[in-house]
Parts: structure tokens; C-alpha cells; sequence
């Protein structure tokens, strides 16, 4: 069995050139970045539910939900988090994709992480629509520190296939995906959330709905011989946190178009929502 990668083998080769140029230090900041990113991302799915919700609901919301305290111990006022590397280098990444009028969603762990149980990554995900003709320019717009490959970009585009984006300097990975002609897919993009960014104000985030990331998440996992427990995990934890939010129906119907109705019956049953 061949296992489903979403890295070239071009790109997985500059990216291990990446962490192998860090010394320990840097790959223990790096992990520091990675922790506090997944903090931002928790504060973003709190706020996409409640608009409301101060920091304290927020650090409240994380205490039970990403580490299990039923009975929150008093704490403090919350410090103000300060902006993160890892998004500062997704943000540059969606301003290119955003000023050549690509559009595109989040999906991947950070999406899921938004959406349920925080998952810590070094990498994100998004959905983009095609953009033939605009290959050339978009790989320009990236300064040095970026890794890109114009044939890779040039291949994705005409094979609604994937390429990989790397910050170099960083080691933060991007993985386009480019919208396949599938009815789910589109119906996907066509219901993409618009989302405020708490540490970047005037700036939004685009990301796929909550019932579209358990749909692509069940859809991998079964694509990938149901061997991979991240996937499965990153389902129930957004099961488990959107519960009665989520659109029923709208699962039923592409869960039997993608043919996954089986797991999505499983998930429903190992999280306990119906």
C-alpha cells in the first residue's frame, strides 16, 4: 500500500534541508510558536461560535475542551497574546493568493483545530480555486525566503492537483490544493466562513464550514485506508465541539455522495452526537 502524501518529493527534500539547518534551540522556539499558534486557533473557533466571548470565555472554553478541567480552578486575567510567527507566515502567504483574486478556504489541521480539538502543526492547508495564466506571477510574488516550484504550481493548476508553498527561513509549509470539478468540492467553496483575525485587525481568514472539514477529514481517512488516527481524531474532536450546530442533513447527503455514510454513522456514534 502506497501511503497518500501531500508533499512532492522535491518539496519534502527542501523541507527537511529546513529543519536540518535548525539547531535544537530553534527547533524548541519553533515548538514554542507551534503551541501558542494552536492557542490563536482555539480563540478563533471560540469567537466563530460566540462573537461575544471575552478572553476569559475563551481561556475558559480551552481549559474544558482541549484539556478536559470539568471543574475550572480559578485563574487570572488573560495575558494578551502576542502575534505568531507561523501565521504571520500563512497571512503573507493568502495576501499573495488575495491580491491575484484567487479564491481559496483553509482546510487541513488548522481548520479542524478552529473547528474542534486543537492540533498542533507546522503546516497549513487550503483549498484554491484554479487560476490558469496566473502560475508565473503568483511564484514571483514570493520574496527569497520562499521555496516554490513554477512547474509544480504550472502541473496542480492543469491536473487539479497540489503544490507545496515553504518559508525557508521559517520552516511554515503551505499545501495548495486546487479545487477538483467535483459537485462536494464546490459545494464546499461556495460555503466558505469569513473570519476576523483576532491578532491582524482589519484582516480576515477564509475557511471551509464545519460540516465541509468533517466531510474532506472522513473522506481522506477513508482514502488513506482508514490507517491514519490524526484524521479520525481531528473528526470527533469537531463532532464533539460543534455538536447540535452542525448541519445534519447537509452530512447525510454528500457523506452517501462521497461514500463515507459508514464512517460518518461510526464518527456520530463515537462522539455521541446524533
Amino acid at each position: 500500500m502506497v501511503p497518500l502524501t501531500d508533499t512532492s518529493p522535491e518539496a519534502e527534500e527542501a523541507l527537511v534541508s529546513v529543519f536540518r539547518r535548525m539547531s535544537l534551540g530553534q527547533r524548541w522556539l519553533l515548538m514554542g510558536e507551534t503551541l501558542r499558534d494552536g492557542r490563536l486557533l482555539h480563540a478563533l473557533g471560540v469567537r466563530l461560535r460566540n462573537p461575544s466571548a471575552t478572553a476569559r470565555d475563551i481561556l475558559e472554553d480551552y481549559l474544558h475542551t482541549q484539556l478536559g478541567l470539568t471543574h475550572l480552578p480559578s485563574i487570572s486575567e488573560p495575558a494578551t497574546e502576542r502575534p505568531m510567527q507561523s501565521m504571520h507566515d500563512l497571512r503573507e502567504v493568502l495576501r499573495v493568493f488575495t491580491t491575484f483574486g484567487i479564491p481559496y478556504a483553509l482546510g487541513g489541521s488548522m481548520a479542524s483545530s478552529i473547528h474542534g480539538i486543537r492540533r498542533d502543526t507546522l503546516d497549513a492547508d487550503i483549498t484554491a480555486e484554479p487560476f490558469p495564466g496566473k502560475e508565473a506571477p503568483l511564484s514571483a510574488a514570493f520574496g527569497t525566503d520562499y521555496y516554490l516550484s513554477l512547474s509544480a504550481i504550472q502541473q496542480a493548476v492543469r491536473q487539479r492537483s497540489s503544490f507545496n508553498i515553504i518559508n525557508t527561513s521559517t520552516g511554515f509549509k503551505v499545501d495548495v490544493f486546487i479545487r477538483k470539478e467535483l459537485p462536494f468540492e464546490q459545494s464546499a467553496m461556495s460555503r466558505r466562513l469569513t473570519v476576523d483575525l483576532p491578532d491582524a485587525p482589519g484582516e480576515a481568514l477564509v475557511l471551509h464550514t464545519a460540516e465541509d472539514m468533517i466531510l474532506f477529514k472522513l473522506r481522506w481517512y477513508r482514502l488513506g485506508q482508514e490507517s491514519s488516527k490524526q484524521q479520525w481524531t481531528d473528526v470527533l474532536g469537531m463532532m464533539k465541539v460543534q455538536a447540535d450546530r452542525l448541519e445534519a442533513d447537509y452530512l447525510d447527503r454528500w457523506a452517501a455522495d462521497l461514500g463515507v455514510s459508514d464512517l460518518l454513522r461510526r464518527a456520530r456514534q463515537e462522539s455521541g452526537v446524533r
